[in-house]
């Protein structure tokens, strides 16, 4: 199926030109207190002028998913980039996921359909760079290797067109042509820390160095002035969490007192780096540019940090949910407020922000409450059946082996992958295994469980037996709430003796889901712990048992430990509406909404709420949202029902 390209629109109040900068691992918890503090004032201006709010993540919190996410509009099994790292279509290992294996066309090759000119540097797995109508660097120009000195040429395809590669190789900033004074500012005592084994001082300046190279490409290539779009990806502040973060303040006990005073500045450091570029990026942009900054995830950072010596292996656990949303400029509104924004919403905005629609492929929207006065008109139905070059790259393009084996050590080094081994077809098995877990992840956190299963099952038996396998299999036979397939998988695995945590949730869940309520809940108490997911649960099973007073003392622990948790907000809004207090319901379920908008369960509990408030217009309206998330939910469509002859009775009609 082929399709001609939609017109643009052609409003005056549309931007001349979007820019869209990713600040990854970028966190509200850190940049308030900051920009409180006088120490973000480019980032302040901004936020004056436009809007603002959270971002929430989607799962598995990968950053190579989760950018392609946001350049595309859709999830994993959409777009093709599973992972950090992806078999050689050649047969001779592994390799870092290449931009060959994104399927589905990123902005850049719908404005190059649409005759509009983009710049994009450093975007995860865009290498090699694609032939786009504009300016491309991929994210693969680090110096790798003592040898490499200042002058080494840039990587062979990291930028297109090749006839600019001399020119952007100047802007390239080796960690040797760093001094003193971009080192104080993270490390004040740089010299003393120095003379001490094991400092990490040489790992500081290499990241330091890729962030400034980033930005030295960017900003030449704004300053040529042929773009429509520009979209430009840092890393440093998640590469500089994964280094640093456990010595932020305050103070962690698995941290020694002397590393804490040496490191503690360093998280300030990358968030006033950033601060700064931004300046720059402003200035070249101009005030006819629609700017919007995001992050594809937050950063735990205060009590709820992971130990750093268990996490060692484990990155992921440092990432926190909920990312960031700003924007200023040229059709955006000044003082809104974000609600329920996710990272799929990103590229559905910037098209609308350009005069384009979205697809009805992806299913994000359009940040409306954070546009001025801007049309959105009706989505095609894909751009992928849009006929014409767009840039991409034929899927075998041979990527160089040394280069693609550097760009893997440095993934080591971050500790995302584990140390290359000798044996090159177990390597790529794994890896094979691994893409296709997080694929199923990635089923899963869009509720398609029974996808899920399938992608699961696919798997070799040797991956399929293991424990992380297996419970996913049983968390998503929950959601399809085939409990005696559940405790078929724990059983399996030894029981919940062996399992401990997670199979208790498991089991707990389906004798609630069961009925037995009482059972769940002796389940849970049995276990005696205290994470959110156990206090949740037991404020379920008292839910069950209208035991609302206890329910509420739970969910309020949990939002005591994290204010912003969008599943205890909406419980208490649930709990307050059981207890008849319509109004606190209505307050509580509006704040989940806010963080987690695609959650049918909190519309349902808002429409109920504005119905024993006598509000049944909005109540009809929150309740059409319930039913548009969840088409087949019985007890919404119900409900809608019920609000829609009250508001036809007190109409009159």
């Amino acid at each position: 199926m082929t399709a001609r390209a939609p017109t643009r629109l052609a409003d005056p109040r549309l931007p001349r030109r979007v820019l869209l900068v990713g600040w990854d691992a970028a966190d509200w918890q850190l940049i308030g207190p900051l920009v409180a503090q006088g120490l973000m004032p480019t980032l302040a201006a901004f936020l004056s002028r436009g809007a603002s709010g959270n971002l929430a993540t989607t799962r598995p919190i990968l950053s190579p998913i989760l950018w392609n996410t946001i350049a595309t509009g859709k999830r994993a099994d959409a777009h093709g980039v599973l992972g950090f790292t992806e078999p050689d279509p050649h047969g001779t290992g592994i390799r870092t996921t290449a931009s060959t294996s994104r399927r589905a066309k990123a902005l850049w090759n719908i404005l190059t359909q649409q005759g509009l000119r983009s710049s994009v540097v450093g975007w995860y797995a865009s290498h090699p760079a694609e032939p786009i109508l504009g300016a491309m660097v991929s994210n693969q120009t680090e110096f790798h290797g003592a040898g490499e000195g200042p002058l080494a040429p840039l990587p062979a395809h990291a930028v297109h067109p090749a006839t600019l590669a001399d020119e952007l190789a100047e802007c390239r900033v080796h960690p040797s042509e760093l001094d003193e004074s971009a080192v104080l500012p993270f490390v004040p005592d740089a010299a003393r820390v120095a003379a001490r084994e094991g400092h990490r001082l040489g790992k500081l300046m290499s990241m330091l160095a890729q962030t400034a190279s980033v930005h030295g490409f960017a900003t030449r290539l704004m300053s040529r002035g042929d773009w429509d779009f520009t979209a430009v990806y840092y890393e440093g502040i998640d590469r500089f969490g994964h280094e640093f973060m456990e010595f932020h303040p305050p103070k962690m006990d698995a941290v020694s007192q002397e590393d804490f005073e040496a490191y503690r500045h360093c998280m300030t450091g990358i968030y006033r780096f950033h601060d700064m570029m931004l300046e720059s990026l402003l200035s070249l942009a101009g005030e006819d540019t629609a700017v919007v900054i995001v992050s594809d995830h937050g950063y735990w950072n205060d009590h709820r940090r992971p130990d750093p010596k268990a996490a060692e292996s484990n990155p992921v656990a440092w990432h926190r949910p909920l990312g960031v949303f700003a924007a200023a400029g040229p059709g955006i509104r000044a003082g809104a407020r974000l609600h329920g924004g996710s990272i799929l919403d990103i590229a559905p905005t910037v098209l609308a922000l350009l005069g384009l629609p979205a697809g009805r492929d992806m299913p994000g929207r359009v940040l409306v409450e954070a546009l001025d006065g801007i049309s959105v008109g009706d989505r095609i139905e894909t751009w992928e059946a849009v006929e014409g070059a767009c840039g991409m790259h034929p899927a075998d393009m041979r990527v160089d082996p040394i280069e693609a084996h550097a760009a893997l050590e440095q993934l080591v080094a971050l500790g995302y992958i584990e140390p290359l081994g000798a044996d090159a077809e177990k390597t790529r098995r794994d890896t094979i295994a691994s893409n296709q877990m997080q694929l199923a992840q990635s089923h899963a956190d869009a509720l398609e469980f029974a996808k899920a299963i399938a992608v699961v099952d696919a798997l070799d038996a040797s991956f399929r037996s293991s424990v992380l396998v297996r419970l996913l299999r049983a968390q998503c036979l929950h959601g399809l709430r085939d409990f005696a397939g559940v405790r078929a998988e724990i059983d399996a695995l030894g029981g919940e003796a062996v399992l401990g945590a997670p199979a208790t949730l498991l089991l707990a869940g389906a004798e609630l889901a069961e009925g037995d309520a009482r059972g769940a809940l002796a389940r849970l108490e049995r276990a005696g712990a205290s994470s959110d997911d156990f206090r949740m649960l037991r404020a379920r099973c008292q839910m069950a048992l209208e035991r609302h007073a206890e329910a509420e003392a739970e969910l309020q622990a949990a939002l005591r430990a994290d204010p912003e948790n969008a599943d205890a907000l909406g419980m208490l809004a649930e709990c307050m509406l059981r207890r008849g207090d319509a109004k606190a319901a209505l307050e509580h379920g509006m704040a989940s909404a806010a963080l987690a908008m695609g959650n049918p369960r909190i519309h349902l509990v808002i429409g109920r709420a504005f119905l024993a408030l006598s509000s049944a217009g909005e109540a009809v309206t929150a309740l059409e949202t319930a039913c548009a998330l969840a088409p087949g939910w019985d007890e919404a469509r119900a409900a809608l029902e019920e609000a829609r002859r009250i508001r036809a009775t007190e109409s009159g009609s």
